[in-house]
This record gives structure tokens, sequence and C-alpha cells, in this order.
């Protein structure tokens, strides 16, 4: 793609990062306003190649030269991949700043359908200096007509405008009304859409693919959004997440299918990620027990009653640690107002909230008579020796902890004030309202996808379901962030076993960057990891007819080879040259990565529809095994006896049948001698014409064998639709055979629907605000 000269710098991206300095310190400053430059690069050039040049850019009008109007343009959906607390709000802000610079005059922010998280990202967008004027759905909620005309048109082809709105019906529908009272369409249009992954998708996908489109309309707010970018016309999409695998996995001309990224911003070296807590054996991660959970959540949590002292043993000792911990930055920070938080995510029922609530402000009660003396001796003995435990934990990873006496000395006074708070659906304060010093928090999807929590230090997760969703539980991990000032007195307490649920979604979530980061440009084709045990994302939003994964140990092989001697001669050619050193049909030669991908490039074959293999595909999974430190494999070359060829039949009708071109020895033996690395086997055919129906040239066909490693490769198969319309007709239609689509379900051993209540507790109701 060629790329239209931009402008990265103006009076507003500068003080923007001016005022960044400050908070993040030079370096993260400037590697963000990089971010920002790449992004709104690859921006202008999507506009330009879709829309036409002049529009945008170093010399861009500002105006629409070539209005677009009709279906959603292709190829103008793309993708901020970031990282959970990353910051990917500052990235999206100098975004903006840098396209107002390049001639975009329209910014639509959808943010969740959360009003706290709208105000909030409403007052952030207000503080640009210099830059377009920002207005929240409140504004226009009245009379968007009289908006529109009065607010909108004086600065709309002038210092632009940007429009703030959830993720609302009712709120989507005034927006839409008021880009068309504006004229907005004759303006470049850039829409940043937070949190895509969560409520945008159409959550009737999955219906639609059983019952028909015709059957089943599309989900509310997705189709508003489809409404909207219809509206401008001229835009680009661009989806923000630190969870895609659901965009990942939608049709590739599905309209939230991101077809390039945009950028993908790395944190700063203050940013603590799953690295801290999930690689190796972390200081920062405290086990416990699960019996403890199922106590916690007993009858909606109704343990002890009357008797809050002896709190399951992990909840003490995570609450001591965070006490004193305050009590230390406290004592050695300069800013008294600081505050400091406590987290505690154990369910999204409403009713173990308030019940964890009671216990924990019993045990913050009792503990404080103790300390104080008014309480037995007994008791003053146990909270000496519960807080000497948590000073000894944190000690591990805070070396310069002033002594413990002088900390219980502070604590004596302070601890009192520590009384905690839930966030949820019967709260009227539908966030957290801090107090100076310590605060704990008590909630679940409140404090979950999106939110921040000032100042976390301590977090106390035992959110459990029995099928885990891997991008839910991901936006769970709000532990992560920019808190280097707290790292030392940062913990995670947790059960082993959703210990190992997060390092193996870490795991997968680190392979899909380095994945994507080696060619985002191939985005489309990428694959998503998913672990063992887990879900990539919700079912509702995905057909499952179009799913498919490569699943560990299976072989596969094309169903489709090209075989003809105009399409393969020049391959075999190449491919004899590369081979000619492989000999021994039992020889399992140990190779590169690469030179396998080397190999089947020389081997094209068709697409069959609802079969695996996919030559791009394939190789794209290779390359993933690489990044996941799987850098060599099993090369296997089969010749025959005398080495002029195999006999093998050539099956006239496609897709071929059976088990493939490999005898079930050829495939069995590699995978018990070499388990743990993928084996490539090419077997030479002699291509006669009689009698197998070949074309009279020889060729390579191949099976390939893939590790029994601890992830699967999932990918959507669908392709353009003008080249499968055949194909699908029955997506189209009233109805499909019931039996037929869980079939197509069922066939996918990581695609097994949810049968947990908690199945889609993030998705949210299209109309209704955000809840619990």
């Amino acid at each position: 793609m060629n790329k239209t000269p931009i402008k990265s710098d103006g009076y507003c991206i500068s003080q923007l990062i001016k005022r960044l300095k400050n908070k993040i310190g030079n370096k993260a400053a400037e590697q963000l306003k990089q971010t920002a430059v790449e992004i709104v690069q690859n921006c202008v050039d999507v506009y330009s190649q879709t829309f036409g040049y002049g529009d945008v850019g170093e010399t861009g009008t500002g105006i629409v030269s070539q209005p677009y109007k009709g279906k959603i343009p292709n190829g103008t959906t793309g993708l901020i991949y970031g990282r959970v607390q990353s910051g990917k709000t500052n990235t999206t802000i100098a975004t903006l700043a840098v396209a107002q610079e390049n001639g975009f005059r329209c910014f639509i922010v959808l943010t969740s359908d959360n009003t706290w998280l709208g105000k909030q990202t409403f007052e952030r967008f207000n503080q640009l200096d210099g830059g377009p004027v920002v207005f929240d759905w409140e504004q226009w909620r009245k009379d968007p007509q009289d908006f529109a005309e009065s607010k909108l048109l004086p600065y709309l082809q002038d210092t632009g405008v940007v429009l703030v709105s959830t993720k609302n019906v009712r709120h989507l529908d005034n927006l839409i009304q008021v880009l068309k009272y504006a004229n907005a369409n004759k303006v470049p249009t850039l829409i940043f859409d937070d949190e895509a992954d969560n409520a945008s998708l159409n959550t009737n996908e999955a219906k639609q693919a059983k019952n028909g489109k015709d059957t089943v309309p599309d989900s509310g707010i997705f189709e508003r959004i489809g409404q909207m970018r219809k509206e401008v016309g001229n835009h680009i999409y661009i989806q923000i997440t630190a969870t895609p695998q659901s965009l990942l996995l939608q049709n590739l001309d599905h309209p939230c299918k991101p077809v390039f990224c945009a950028a993908l911003p790395e944190a700063g070296d203050s940013y603590m990620g799953g690295d801290l807590f999930f690689e190796g054996n972390s200081y920062y991660c405290q086990i416990v027990s699960s019996e403890e959970v199922k106590q916690l959540k007993k009858q909606e949590g109704k343990i002890n009653p009357g008797d809050n002292w002896n709190i399951p043993d992990g909840l003490r000792l995570a609450l001591c640690c965070f006490f004193l911990g305050s009590i230390y930055k406290m004592q050695s920070g300069a800013d008294e107002d600081a505050i400091y938080s406590f987290l505690a995510h154990i369910c999204y029922k409403k009713g173990n909230h308030e019940n964890l609530e009671k216990i924990i402000s019993g045990f913050v009660r009792e503990l404080d008579k103790a300390l104080r003396g008014q309480s037995s001796a007994t008791k003053q003995d146990q909270a000496l020796k519960w807080l000497k435990e948590a000073y000894d934990e944190l000690s591990k990873t805070a070396p310069n902890l002033p002594p413990l006496d002088k900390l219980i000395e502070d604590l004596k006074h302070k601890l009192r004030r520590a009384i905690p708070k839930v966030i949820n659906a019967n709260n009227p304060d539908k966030e957290p309202h801090y107090s100076p010093g310590m605060n704990i928090l008590i909630g679940g999807n409140r404090l979950g996808r999106g939110v921040t929590i000032e100042g976390l230090m301590v977090t106390y997760y035992a959110r459990d379901a029995k099928q885990k969703v891997m991008d839910t539980v991901h936006q769970h991990a709000r532990m992560y962030g920019y808190r280097q000032s707290l790292k030392d007195v940062t913990r995670l307490f947790l059960p082993q076993h959703i210990l190992e649920d997060f390092r193996a979604i870490h795991e997968a979530d680190e392979g899909m960057r380095q994945a994507i980061g080696d060619d985002p440009s191939q985005i489309k084709l990428k694959p998503v990891w998913v672990g063992k045990q887990l879900k990539p994302t919700r079912s509702n939003v995905l057909n499952p007819a179009e799913i498919n994964a490569f699943t560990p140990g299976s072989a596969i092989f094309p169903r489709d080879p090209l075989w003809k001697k105009t399409d393969v001669s020049q391959h075999t050619e190449a491919l004899n040259q590369l081979l000619a050193k492989y000999e021994g049909d039992d020889e399992y030669y140990e190779v590169d990565i690469d030179f396998l991908i080397q190999i089947l490039e020389h081997m094209p074959s068709g697409r069959c529809p609802g079969y695996l293999w996919e030559d791009k595909r394939v190789k794209e999974a290779l390359r993933s095994m690489k990044q996941e430190g799987i850098d060599r494999g099993r090369l296997n070359v089969r010749r025959g006896r005398k080495g002029d060829g195999l006999d093998l039949s050539n099956q006239t009708t496609r897709p071929w049948l059976g088990s493939g071109f490999a005898q079930n020895k050829w495939v069995s033996k590699p995978k018990q001698k070499y388990p743990d690395v993928p084996t490539l086997v090419v077997m030479y055919e002699k291509g006669k014409k009689d009698p197998n129906k070949w074309d009279d040239q020889p060729l390579y066909l191949p099976t390939l064998i893939l590790p029994k490693s601890k992830f699967v490769f999932m990918f959507n198969y669908s392709e353009e639709y003008e080249d499968i319309e055949d194909e699908l007709e029955w997506d189209d239609s009233a109805e499909m055979d019931e039996r037929e689509w869980l079939k197509a379900a069922s066939n996918n051993p990581v695609f097994d629907f949810l049968k947990d209540p908690e199945e889609d507790i993030y998705t949210l109701a299209d109309g209704k605000p955000f809840n619990d």
C-alpha cells in the first residue's frame, strides 16, 4: 500500500504530549505519540485507497470529495490491540489529535453502556487543548436536530467535533439523527469503538446461523453501529480492545472483522502486566484454597454468622497485606491524599457481594479493636501474629519496609477508616467514591471490563465458571496497569486452578500478539490461540458453521491438491532441488519450521469448505508455533522403494475422502516419537495418466502432523462472499435443520456451547442500562 504523507505535529498533539510527560514520563509519552502517528498513517492510507486521495493527509482538505454511498465499504475496519489496563484511552486521544491535523473532522467515540465510564471518557477527551470541540450524548438527547444545527455545524468543517456516546440503543439512535442533520457525511470521519468486542458485535449471529437472517434480526447495538457507519460514509472504523478473540473469529466479509491492525501499542516500562503475575513462580501471586472460596460462596456467602474474626486464611492474609502495604506507602509517600485500593472479585451474584462486605467489615472492626487493646489478650496476640505473617509476605518484594511495630502504630489510627464498599446494581452509587488512604471495593461486573481501579494494590480474585471464556476472564485482570510505585507491595490472591487458567490465557495472548506483530497487514488470516479447557469468546457472537480448529496431535492434509501439469510442474522442479538430500522413507529429519513453510509453498491446493486444510492458514499455524518457541520440526520424504514415486490414488471427485494420502503407520510413528513438534510427511507421486487418472506429471503431496501442544489454533474459514455465495445458501434461508447446525458446532472440539449460567454476563442487553 502506498503511503500518503501525513503531519506528525501540531498545537493539539504537542500540548497533549507535554501534559502526558508530566504524568507518565518523557519516554512513555514519546512512545505513545509515535504509536498515534503510526495509527493515523495507517488510517490515512486506507482512507485514501478506499475513498480517493486529497481528503486526508498532510495536504488534506478535510472535505469529502467523492461521497461514498451504499453498504459499509470493505477494508475500513481496523484494530488497536492494546493490553489490559495499559492506557489505551491516552493512545486514542493522541491518535485523534494527530488525525485532526490530517484532515479528519468528525470523531465518534463509543464507550460501554456504563454512564460512569462514558462520563470519564468525555472528561478525558475534553482536556484536548486546541483540538476539536467535544460533546457527549446528554447534550443532544433532548433535541438532536437543534443540537446538530446550532452546535455542530459551526465547527464540523472548521476545528472538527468529537461526539462521545455510550453504546445504548436510545443514545445511538439520537446520534444517528445528529449525524444526518449535521451532514456529517461531508467530512472524513474516524470512529473509535472502545471495548469493541463487548457490546458492538451481533449477539444474534449464532441464532441467525440456525434460523436464518430473515427470521432473526441483527441485535440492536450492532445494527445501530452499522447504520451510523453508512450515515457517515467516508470513514475508518477503529476497534479498541485488549481481547480481540471474538473480532478475529468473525467471517472475513463481516463489518466487525478487522482487516488491518492500526498499531500494537507497547506498554511502558512501568506497566505491570501478565508477565509479572503469570510467568514462573511469581512472588506477586498467593494461592488460596478452593475450599475457602466455596465457603465464601456457600449459601451466597452466609458463613460465620456473628463471628467475623475467623475469616478464611487467604482472605485474612490478603487484607493484612493490604493494610500494612498501605501504611508503608503513606509513610514513605509525599502525597497525603494518595488512594490505595483492595479489590475483592469472587462472583457476579449480588448476594455474595453483600455478605462478603459483612465478613470484611466485621474483620476490620475486630482487628481495629485488637490493635487498640480493646479486646482480649488472646485476640491481641492473634492480631499481631497475623500481621507478622503479612509483613513477612511483603518483605519478599519490599526490602525497605520499616519495622513492623512502626507500621502497626500508624495502622491503629487509620484502620477504622477502611470501610468496605459494594459496587453493583443494588448500590445507588454506580461508581467508586474513593477516600484518601485505604479503600476496599467489592463487586463483580461493574468492577470488571474497562474500569480502572485507582491505586489498586491487592486483589482477591475467585471468580470461577465451569467453562472459562478467554476474553471475558482476561478482562478481569484489573491488577494490570501503570502503578510502578506500588509494585513492591502489589499482590494477587487466587486459587491454584484459576491461576493456571490466567497463565494459559496470558500465554495465548502473548502468542497472538507475536503472530499479529509479525505481519499486521495479514491480520485477517491470523489464528486465535486457545488454551485447553478454555473457550475463546461467547458463542452467541459467532457462526459455528464457519469456525474450525487445528487441534493438538491431529494429522491434516489438503482435500483438493492441485495436480495438473500446468499448475504444479514448476513446483515439482523446485521441490526436487529442495528435497534432494532427504532420502529414506523411514527417516525423520530435524529441520527449521521455516523450511517446512518453504516446502508447503510449493504444494498448492484448492480450498474445500468444511475441511481443515487451507494453504495460508496452515502456514500461519506453523509461524505461530515458531513464535511460541517451537522453531524446529521433522521432515519425512517418501518416494517408494525404488525412489521413483508412490502409487497414490487420485480421487477425481472432490473433496478427497478417507484419511488422505499417508498410511496410518506413516502418521502414528512421528506422533509417538516426536509429539512436541510438527512433522511434515511429503509423498512423491509418479503422476502417471493411467490407471490413476493423474496428468502424467510427478508431484508431491503433504500430510502435516500437529504437535501435542497446549494450544489449539482457531480460525474463521469463511471466504469473501462472492466466492462462496452458492456454498452458504443455508445461511440466508428461513430455517436450517437443527441437527445440521448442532453438528457444525460439535465437530469443533474447542467450540463447545456454553452450559454455564455465567455464559454471557458481559453482553449488555440492548437498550438497557449496564447492570449486573
